[in-house]
């Protein structure tokens, strides 16, 4: 694999896992603000105990969707340089991106030429 395609196999390795971290963060932080209300209740605690915490995660709930949407944005703008740089797409299996784009066999162009995306 040439230099280039081997960085920007890197890239897409990176962009993905961050996109999928900030999935999974968000995903915890929805379950614990959704159980504190009947922890705090379990806990025999009243209402005021638990409510700034609860603002607390809403709080960042809303940076994390903010965030989200930039990496959203960043992932579209390597994807702009990646089709600039005449580089191609392989999806592996399990990765639900087609509708970005037209999946192109690997064996229609060289290695050099092919960065993989995974699920």
């Amino acid at each position: 694999m040439s230099d280039k395609t081997l960085a920007a196999q890197r890239v897409a390795d990176l962009i993905n896992d961050a996109e999928r971290a900030m999935d999974q963060a968000m995903a915890k932080a929805s379950i614990l603000v959704a159980e504190l209300p009947q922890l705090q209740a379990q806990a025999g605690l009243n209402a005021s105990w638990a409510q700034p915490a609860i603002v607390s995660v809403c709080a960042a709930l809303s940076d994390m969707t903010t965030a989200r949407g930039s990496l959203i944005s960043a992932h579209r703008s390597l994807s702009v340089i990646q089709r600039k740089l005449g580089l191609v797409t392989t999806l592996l299996p399990g990765n639900d991106k087609a509708s970005e784009g037209p999946i192109v066999p690997t064996s229609a162009f060289g290695d050099d030429r092919v960065v993989a995306l995974r699920a």
